[in-house]
């Protein structure tokens, strides 16, 4: 007899392609309201957490350690941009994985930290069987959760820390929110790197300073830089942005179809303001994260909020001050933490020696010249990234019990799943099911 819930051994055998038509934005909770309007809405019954099961394949589902990347290109041919050799359940630019996750829920704010993790095996999680699968999910989970403290997150819940389309359910009692967090001061001095290699070199210029080198003068002067290869500093910073950006709608996707293969309902949203989640607003304590002047050039770049978060003290740290004296110390962290992970870690291949001779190391030229860019983004604009936050926020998703009695009253037949009917006998068996007629 197995150890864990029926719904699991459902969970697994789901299909894919059942999870991928059947997703909905499921949005009325067990306890929930609406106060007002034709939905008018009381549930009758009081709201319900997820098990910690549930929150656990939920997590690892959405952007957990699977195995090791493959990382199948030539050494020569942009290799080096590879900050570590981990495979998660999403993909990242350059493997730098610097995307971590916070959820809150009934009993606290948790942190889910991986960025210090490395898995061991090529076949890794999809090599194992079902309960093993399960087995292993839960024991990561719990070597990488973090309580941050006790008690739901205390975030925004008016406009403009939360629009106001979501402020009847979010973060409400027995739910689950998920916030994904980007580190972007990783994120820009890795593609700097890659775009000073041979082959690149491009010209970065500072439109907002007549078009001049962004602290690289001497370089282009010398011919070290390609002059004709003109990159714009906001154009560029915002494009490397949205790249890694991107594993946050990628995390919530993957949270959104496993809701339907647990039967549980949710959403994801983007309908907020990172600085007010992240804590830059002294009105809300968000998920407490250290906070600089941001120093918002011009009415382009301003923001309602004038502080910039720059990470978790101790836990979740940008690359930049005032975690480093300066910004030459910043890039040096970085390709510590970078390189060791060649040096130190698993690597996919057999011959692993031959890869790590074949792929070439940022000359003294290259690391010189990230740092000047860096440094002139930091002295010109006071922080850095200097158009966008060091750590970000821009989607969110919520799980939870779905009242089913609100959609029997308001939708007709199709409205929610079977899973979601017999949620409670697959994940709660010592439940009795409310919706159970």
């Amino acid at each position: 007899m197995s150890k864990f819930p029926p719904g699991v051994d459902r969970a697994i055998n789901y299909s894919f392609f059942d999870a991928l038509y059947e997703r909905r934005s499921r949005r009325f909770p067990i306890g929930g309201k609406i106060e007002e309007g034709p939905l008018q809405y009381k549930s009758n019954h009081p709201p319900t957490s997820l098990s910690e099961i549930e929150e656990a394949i939920l997590v690892w589902n959405g952007l957990g350690i699977k195995s090791i990347n493959l990382s199948d290109f030539p050494p020569n041919k942009g290799l080096d941009l590879e900050v570590k050799f981990t495979s998660k359940t999403i993909p990242s630019l350059g493997d730098i994985h610097r995307t971590e996750l916070f959820y809150t829920n009934d009993s606290g704010l948790y942190l889910v930290k991986q960025h210090d993790k490395s898995p061991s095996d090529l076949k890794g999680i999809e090599a194992l069987n079902k309960e093993e699968k399960i087995t292993k999910i839960l024991e990561l989970f719990e070597e990488s959760k973090i309580k941050i403290h006790d008690g739901r997150a205390n975030l925004p819940t008016t406009p403009p820390g939360l629009a106001i389309h979501n402020t009847w359910s979010v973060n409400m009692p027995g739910t689950t929110l998920m916030i994904p967090v980007t580190d972007l001061s990783a994120g820009l001095i890795n593609i700097l790197f890659f775009y000073m290699r041979e082959g690149h070199r491009f010209n970065f210029v500072d439109e907002l300073n007549k078009m001049k080198p962004a602290g690289t003068k001497k370089w282009v002067e010398n011919g070290y830089i390609d002059e004709k290869k003109v990159v714009p500093l906001i154009e560029a910073e915002v494009r490397f942005a949205n790249g890694y950006i991107a594993e946050q709608p990628l995390f919530c996707q993957n949270v959104a179809l496993t809701q339907q293969i647990l039967g549980l309902g949710g959403w994801m949203f983007s309908g907020f303001q990172s600085r007010y989640i992240l804590g830059a607003d002294d009105q809300f304590k968000g998920l407490g994260f250290t906070c600089v002047e941001a120093k918002d050039q011009g009415s382009d770049w301003g923001a309602a909020v004038s502080k910039a978060p720059v990470g978790l003290d101790g836990h979740f740290e940008a690359f930049c001050p005032p975690y480093y004296k300066n910004m030459n110390e910043a890039v040096d962290a970085f390709n510590d933490m970078k390189w060791s992970n060649w040096e130190e870690k698993f690597m996919p291949y057999k011959d692993p020696s031959g890869v790590l001779n074949a792929t070439p190391r940022p000359s003294k030229e290259e690391i010189q010249i990230v740092k000047d860019i860096c440094n002139y983004l930091y002295d010109t604009y006071g922080r850095f990234p200097a158009f966008s936050d060091a750590m970000y926020c821009r989607m969110m998703v919520q799980s939870h019990h779905l009242d089913l009695d609100f959609y029997d009253k308001f939708y007709p037949e199709g409205a929610y799943t079977d899973n979601h009917k017999n949620h409670f006998e697959l994940w709660h068996p010592g439940i009795i099911n409310p919706f159970n007629k």
